[in-house]
């Protein structure tokens, strides 16, 4: 209970600050669908401010090890299941879930059969560009 607080609390935080999108509801299942392929998985940014994004996120096979040494990511679990290497820990992913990759954190995720979709929060806002991808 003590972690859907938390999810509440940090959705509330990020919507006080001013949204630079035309809208202030999504519906999650559809904005997924509308990501950037990459590798393995999509992207779509529904949320830009000045100091966060809030992304959609569907994983069909892996996100690659890589890492974020400009700013910290929130990924909460909506559907799917998977592992998540988080430095050198494994974490098993379903949803429900909420995980908190520090700035400088070394990760990536697999999903196991259907997609995994997940909502990230990222601050500062996410730069495809800054990502560090470790070999």
């Amino acid at each position: 209970m003590k972690r859907i607080g938390l999810a509440v609390l940090m959705g509330m935080s990020l919507v006080a600050g001013s949204v630079y999108a035309d809208n202030h509801a999504f519906e999650f299942s559809n904005e997924v669908k509308q990501g950037e392929q990459r590798p393995g998985f999509t992207n779509k940014v529904i949320v830009k401010t000045a100091t966060f994004t809030v992304g959609a996120v569907a994983v069909q096979e892996e996100i690659k090890p890589h890492r974020h040494n400009d700013g910290a990511h929130v990924l909460y679990v909506v559907s799917g299941g998977g592992t998540m290497t988080h430095g050198d820990k494994t974490i098993t992913l379903k949803p429900g879930m909420i995980v908190h990759v520090p700035a400088g954190v070394a990760h990536g995720i697999k999903a196991a059969g259907a997609d995994l979709t997940l909502v990230d929060f990222a601050q500062p806002p996410f730069d495809p560009n800054k990502m560090e991808w470790i070999k």
